[in-house]
């Protein structure tokens, strides 16, 4: 009887342990499953979290800066800036009237879509920027200045032409008045198409050496300089959006001039966009 005994209790601590083994494996697999669960959920979180940011990100608007109007920068007498002949509807502009700053009433506007990264824009400029002061310290003309970002692929990643158009814009807000020696600035130290572009320093160097106090605040956030607006590249996404609004109105390329709303051929001859100019705004017959 008492051997029955004794198998009896090893048969039933045989059988408790494996009822133990078996509720620690039960246990184990559920802590484990309690694990994979709450790290899948936290990665979903992080996820959504990160598309949420993306999403906002794309979503928000753009910070416009100051002293552009339709997406240009307009300049009168001695590169004064100043309203559009003609405002835009909905549009407001503290900058003074073409006509205070010295426009004649029946002044022409001058159109130039311009890429900083754009070597015909720069062959434009220099064949024709002193032709167009003269006419605007003349009052004949205004000029109305659109930069945008067309040929970013141009410059091995560094997305050269957003970044000196952010530039721009960080200028056209902070110090307008110096904003045109700053596009000639940049149009005399283009980089080569293909290479490396610039970087932020170099950037702010250009800037400096045209007369751009980059300590300046903005206007559009009194917390930013020009500085900190070219490494955050602040105006990003208004440039983004300026140039597919001058893609949507028809712009293929640049430069890309018109006279009063009209496209002219004449951006290579000097003489010729002279003479075009003069007719629409009436100083000579056609």
């Amino acid at each position: 009887m008492a051997k029955n005994n004794s198998a009896d209790d090893k048969r039933n601590r045989a059988r408790e342990n494996a009822r133990q083994i078996a509720a620690n494996q039960a246990k184990k697999e559920k802590t484990a499953k309690t694990i994979l669960y709450v790290g899948i959920a936290v990665v979903v979180v992080v996820v959504l979290a990160v598309v949420g940011v993306l999403i906002f990100q794309q979503n928000k608007p753009a910070v416009s800066p100051e002293n552009y109007v339709a997406d240009g920068l307009t300049v009168g007498k001695d590169n004064t800036p100043v309203q559009p002949l003609k405002m835009p509807e909905g549009e407001e502009s503290d900058l003074p009237a073409p006509s205070e700053a010295g426009a004649n009433e029946n002044a022409a506007t001058v159109t130039v879509y311009i890429d900083f990264q754009c070597p015909g824009c720069k062959a434009f400029e220099e064949g024709n920027s002193s032709m167009l002061k003269k006419l605007a310290d003349e009052g004949t003309i205004v000029v109305d200045y659109k930069p945008v970002s067309f040929l970013d692929r141009m410059s091995s990643g560094n997305e050269y032409s957003t970044r000196s158009a952010n530039l721009a814009a960080c200028v056209v807000d902070s110090q307008p008045e110096v904003a045109v020696d700053l596009f000639d600035a940049l149009f005399a130290q283009q980089p080569e198409e293909g290479g490396d572009g610039r970087t932020d320093a170099e950037l702010l160097k250009v800037a400096e050496d045209a007369g751009v106090d980059t300590s300046k605040a903005l206007s559009a956030d009194p917390e930013q300089t020009v500085e900190s607006c070219v490494s955050e590249k602040t105006f990003e996404k208004f440039v983004e959006q300026s140039s597919q609004n001058a893609l949507d109105s028809g712009v293929e390329a640049t430069p890309w001039v018109l006279i009063n709303g009209e496209k002219t051929e004449n951006t290579s001859d000097s003489q010729a966009l002279a003479t075009e100019i003069l007719k629409a705004a009436g100083e000579i017959k056609g």
